[in-house]
């Protein structure tokens, strides 16, 4: 028989249970009663920041679809930018208009440093007023994004009409463009 059991003190086997529950509960409050509300403050600026997150995500999304909706809409617009002007292919569609076309660059200038703006003088003559008329009609839908500006002058002479006016064309800058890129 075994009288190891015997020999086992029972009092100092609760002082040493005693001890172990003491030292045990000493420590969950020492060690992770803080901790709990560090983890409860943590968490309620997690929340606070994930709501934050979630409406900028949104208003992004909403952009996005707005951007989407924008270039969809302004699809002529936009190509017409990325279409660089070349003075024959204007003088070649001036030629279903007037009889007899002279451009002269007038100046050049930056606009808004995200476009250039070329000014140009027309030297034409025509032979109807309708045909100036139609040609203006005619510019929007033209590959590039060309503006006729006024004064506007038409003068008389004989069977032809010369007129003189002044347009401004629209270039997408370039460097500008590469920046936004980035």
């Amino acid at each position: 028989m075994d009288k190891s059991m015997e020999k086992i003190d029972i009092l100092k086997l609760l002082i040493f249970l005693l001890l172990f529950i003491i030292v045990t509960l000493f420590m969950i409050l020492v060690v992770i009663v803080p901790n709990i509300k560090e983890y409860r403050a943590s968490k309620k600026i997690y929340k606070t920041a994930y709501l934050h997150k979630v409406r900028v995500q949104n208003m992004l999304n909403d952009r996005k679809k707005e951007l989407k909706n924008l270039r969809s809409q302004n699809r002529k617009i936009i190509t017409s930018f990325s279409n660089k002007f070349s003075t024959k292919n204007f003088l070649d569609y001036t030629g279903t208009y007037f009889t007899k076309v002279a451009l002269k660059e007038v100046g050049k200038k930056g606009h808004k440093n995200e476009f250039i703006e070329y000014k140009l003088r027309v030297t034409s003559s025509l032979k109807t007023p309708t045909n100036f008329y139609d040609f203006l009609t005619g510019l929007n839908r033209y590959d590039n994004i060309i503006q006729a500006d006024f004064p506007i002058t038409m003068e008389a002479n004989g069977t032809k009409i010369n007129s003189d006016f002044t347009i401004k064309v629209y270039d997408i800058n370039s460097s500008a463009i590469a920046s936004l890129n980035r």
